[in-house]
């Protein structure tokens, strides 16, 4: 897990209001580094994702299909009417890159059809290996029935897990580039076809950087969004609003504005001490470094947790007790401590004279 903390958050309440006036049913915006939620609203309310579902099509796609790979277009996929579409039609030989552009740019439902039937083959393989993937990831609140996003009555998702989704998909370089594409040309017997993507916010929002829109009657107007700026990126979910786009522009301003991502500590580097029984002095650090979205001008203290009935010998990197993080008074996240270096069990005095007097004896 890189430059992450291995524990769990201990606030889940955000450190400070987040903008006001929307009119979302449910928004969050998370701190992808560290998955921090920054602000939201209803975030665990349970709501029909729409073509943001096409996210988690597009990294189980990623994972197991080679973008070069050809896909012959089955009956089902070009029946695929409902919705957006690219129209295709049965026995049609596209390339998996083809497809999955379509798909993230043009919210193609054929092609994601055809998609989720050649990395599984067949849509109800592909969407049992969606709700199992969604559960790894920790979107627990999410059940999918197809791979496209179209409405049904047990298919559903929440911000939260929209926004953790969004998050492992854009550690894909695969699904990265594509969502942050504001074009492609798809080709076709009469000349290549330009899809543009629907994300507005690639055109009109500094440093945006994916990932999909959505809409069908019965969610309204959603979009999980992406925006990156320097060594940060911030992930917006908006779940149906009027000015879905303009909110999620807010969402980001307001993260970018309000808070900044800090590197706390560093393996190896000590970030606490104790003295154990003997006199030895312990010091300790972090497994993994330790990197926290903070207030702009918030006091950041790292507070140590001792493990009770700490004595000598301690090995380097041997578990030692926990680091609280405490952001103006309130713990924020917990983080296993770790040794930095070995202490050893200090010989007593007269172990000391006896060893010498044998010293001298045998010579």
């Amino acid at each position: 897990m890189k430059a992450a903390v291995l524990a769990a958050l201990l606030a889940a309440a955000p450190l400070r209001p987040g903008p006001l006036g929307l009119q979302a049913t449910a928004f969050l915006l998370m701190e992808a580094r560290t998955g921090q939620v920054l602000t939201q609203h209803n975030a665990r309310v349970v709501w029909p994702p729409a073509s943001t579902t096409k996210i988690l099509t597009a990294l189980l796609v990623a994972e197991s299909l080679d973008p070069d790979a050809v896909v012959t277009v089955s009956r089902r996929a070009a029946s695929q009417r409902q919705g957006a579409g690219v129209g295709l039609r049965a026995g049609e030989r596209r390339s998996v890159r083809d497809l999955f552009y379509a798909m993230l740019l043009a919210s193609a439902n054929d092609a994601a059809v055809a998609l989720a039937e050649a990395a599984a083959g067949s849509v109800e393989g592909f969407v049992q290996r969606m709700n199992r993937r969604a559960r790894e990831l920790g979107a627990r609140h999410s059940h999918f029935v197809n791979p496209h996003g179209l409405y049904h009555p047990l298919h559903r998702s929440t911000a939260y897990d929209l926004a953790v989704l969004a998050r492992a998909a854009l550690q894909n370089p695969r699904v990265a580039e594509a969502v942050a594409a504001p074009e492609y040309l798809y080709p076709g017997e009469a000349g290549p076809r330009r899809l543009v993507n629907r994300n507005r916010l690639l055109f009109t929002y500094p440093g945006a950087s994916g990932v999909k829109t959505g809409w069908i009657a019965e969610s309204g107007p959603c979009l999980v969004a992406s925006a990156r700026r320097g060594d940060r990126t911030l992930i917006a979910v908006v779940l149906n609003s009027p000015r879905v786009f303009e909110e999620a522009s807010q969402l980001l301003d307001f993260g970018f504005d309000a808070y900044e991502l800090r590197v706390l500590a560093r393996p190896q580097q000590p970030v606490a001490e104790t003295e154990l029984p003997g006199g030895r002095m312990l010091q300790a650090t972090v497994a993994v470094e330790l990197v926290w979205s903070v207030p702009r001008g918030s006091r950041v203290q790292l507070q140590p947790r001792w493990e009770v009935g700490l004595q000598p010998p301690v090995r380097a990197g041997q578990p030692v007790g926990q680091l609280d993080v405490v952001v103006d008074g309130q713990v924020q996240v917990r983080v296993p401590l770790v040794a930095v270096k070995p202490v050893e069990v200090r010989p007593s005095t007269g172990g000391v004279w006896r060893w010498l007097w044998e010293f001298v004896r045998r010579r």
